[in-house]
Formats: C-alpha cells, sequence, structure tokens
C-alpha cells in the first residue's frame, strides 16, 4: 500500500503555528501538540485521512496520532499515525530509522498471526511514520481506574497475564525484546472479552538489529534502563513483573481477594540483578499456571476467609 503526507505550507496555516508555538511557549503544554499534521493531508491508498488529535501515552519511544477518513458521515473509520518522539531520537541518533525496520520485521516474521500485536498498514518514508490499525478500547492504566472490580477475578487477572506475557514470548522466540511495556503501551479491547493488544512493538527492531542504546528515560525503570544497559529479554520480565504489582494494587481494593502467590511472582520478575530474575518467559507462565490451579488458599473459599474466582 501506497502512502502519502501531504503538508498544508500556506501563509495562513504557517501564522497559525507560530501562534500555536507562542502558546506552548507561555503555557508549557505541549500534550496535544500535533504540530505540521494539524492542517496535513494524509493519504493511504485511495483513503484520504486528517489527523484529528495526538493519543496521550507513556511511550518512551514514540508518539501517536489518530486519523480519521474525511467525509466519513458515520466516523467509523479511524487509523493511528505513529511517529519516533524527537527527544528519543536525539539521545539515540542510531535509531533514527527504527520504524520502517518494525514495519519490515513486522512483516518478515509474519507478526500479524500474533493475535495481540497491533497491525500495521504502512510505513511512509518521507515522514518516517507508521500507520496501524486503532483498535476500540482503554490503555491497560485507564481501564484499571474505571473498571478495577473487572481484575479482582482471578480467571480475569490470568486471562490477560497470560496474553501479555505470551505476546512477550513471542518477541522473544525471534530474537527481539520489548524493553517499554507498560500499562499505558497495553490496550484493553472494548469488547464483552476485554483481550488486550501490545500497542507497539517498542524497541523490539533495534534488539533485534543490535543498534546500541543509550540509557532510557521514565519513571519506575529496570536498574540496567537506568544505567545503559545491557538489555535483553529479563529487561522485558522486569516490565511485566511491573504490571503484575500494578495489578495486585487493584486486587488489594477488594480485601478478600488473594494475591500472595502472584505477589511472589512479581518480586521475582523485579530482582535487581537480572540473573536473579525468571531466565525467560515460559518459567513465569509455569507460575501463573501453579496459581491458577491452587485451591488450599485461592479456591473460592480459602481457609482466611479470603476468595478468588
Amino acid at each position: 500500500m501506497k502512502s502519502k503526507i501531504v503538508h498544508d505550507t500556506s501563509i495562513f496555516v504557517a501564522m497559525s503555528d507560530a501562534l500555536a508555538s507562542f502558546f506552548e511557549i507561555f503555557t508549557g503544554d505541549k500534550s496535544f501538540d500535533m504540530g505540521k499534521l494539524k492542517h496535513a493531508d494524509i493519504y493511504i491508498g485511495n483513503e484520504h485521512y486528517k489527523a484529528r488529535g495526538k493519543m496521550l501515552n507513556s511511550s518512551r519511544v514514540n508518539e501517536c496520532f489518530r486519523l480519521s477518513l474525511e467525509d466519513d458521515s458515520e466516523n467509523e473509520k479511524h487509523l493511528v499515525l505513529r511517529r519516533l518522539l524527537p527527544s528519543f531520537v536525539r539521545r539515540n541518533p542510531n535509531c533514527k530509522g527504527l520504524l520502517k525496520r518494525d514495519y519490515e520485521l513486522f512483516h518478515e516474521f509474519e507478526m500479524e498471526k500474533c493475535p495481540h500485536i497491533i497491525k500495521l498498514i504502512d510505513y511512509v518514508e518521507e515522514e518516517d511514520a507508521l500507520i496501524s490499525e486503532l483498535v476500540p478500547g482503554l490503555s491497560l492504566d485507564l481501564f484499571v481506574k474505571q473498571n478495577p472490580e473487572y481484575y479482582f477475578k482471578r480467571r480475569t487477572t490470568i486471562k490477560m497475564l497470560k496474553q501479555l506475557i505470551t505476546t512477550i514470548g513471542f518477541l522473544h522466540d525471534r530474537g527481539m525484546s520489548h524493553l517499554d511495556i507498560s500499562a499505558a503501551c497495553i490496550l484493553v479491547k472494548s469488547s464483552p472479552e476485554h483481550d488486550i493488544m501490545l500497542l507497539n512493538n517498542g524497541l523490539a527492531a533495534a534488539i533485534h538489529d543490535e543498534i546500541p542504546l543509550g540509557p532510557l528515560q521514565g519513571a519506575d525503570l529496570p536498574p540496567e534502563m537506568q544505567q545503559g544497559g545491557p538489555y535483553d529479554k529479563r529487561t522485558d520480565i522486569w516490565e511485566i513483573g511491573k504490571i503484575i504489582k500494578m495489578i495486585i494494587q487493584v486486587r488489594k481494593q477488594d480485601p478478600t481477594r488473594a494475591s500472595n502467590h502472584l505477589k511472589l511472582i512479581a518480586i521475582k520478575c523485579m530482582k535487581k540483578n537480572p540473573a536473579d530474575r525468571y531466565h525467560n518467559v515460559n518459567e513465569i507462565l509455569h507460575d501463573i499456571e501453579v496459581w491458577e490451579h491452587l485451591y488450599d488458599n485461592f479456591g473460592a473459599a480459602g481457609k482466611h476467609g479470603q476468595k478468588d474466582e
């Protein structure tokens, strides 16, 4: 599919952008900045799209923009345009072509066969941008705020964790590590099943191509990320532990829900020394399945008045 982005270079648009830049300098608010995309025409195949807003997320690598089909009276067709954060490129100039490799590896490894990875539609070389599908839903961090009770039940917690861990395992089996796993980068679909999707492949292409990475920025990072590496699949395991830790905090809102076994898994995932963590995601899956089949302390009526379903 051939896509292109056509920018409006009129004087009116230039003045409008200058005013917007002045507003950003004055307020310091760049959270909704779309830059030149605000007035661009985006052609994907035979369809004409416009950027409708910047999608807020906590990725340390990407920024995303919501695209809507022009003249769509039903307002039903949307896509996502993804670019590398300028701050990330400045710190890691070797990663400038990372999104192109993302797109190439997506097809080389037939990642569309993994049901929990967002489908990539096209790469726009002139803009160094990816076009991907938009799946209706909420990021995991927003979902648990609005629906905390959903993960009170053991079976829904286990289903989500299994989907996440097997998806990261899919990448690991192909010589890649994600390195940007966070609740903001995991989508909980709005369908009744509430399956999850990885919104991006993080730095998988950089790890696959052995591109050197500097220290990565963000809150609550694995120790090796704060020190500039080395990174490998055990870095992903630490970040999986961070997701498990968040789910434990959610489950604490109902004191009748037991998470003792889950807590031990999170602790092992997040050991400071990577050598002390799980060696691979299959080991985490094994311990999740042990929790799944425990009945003495985690059954419908536990010994201490705790329950789980």
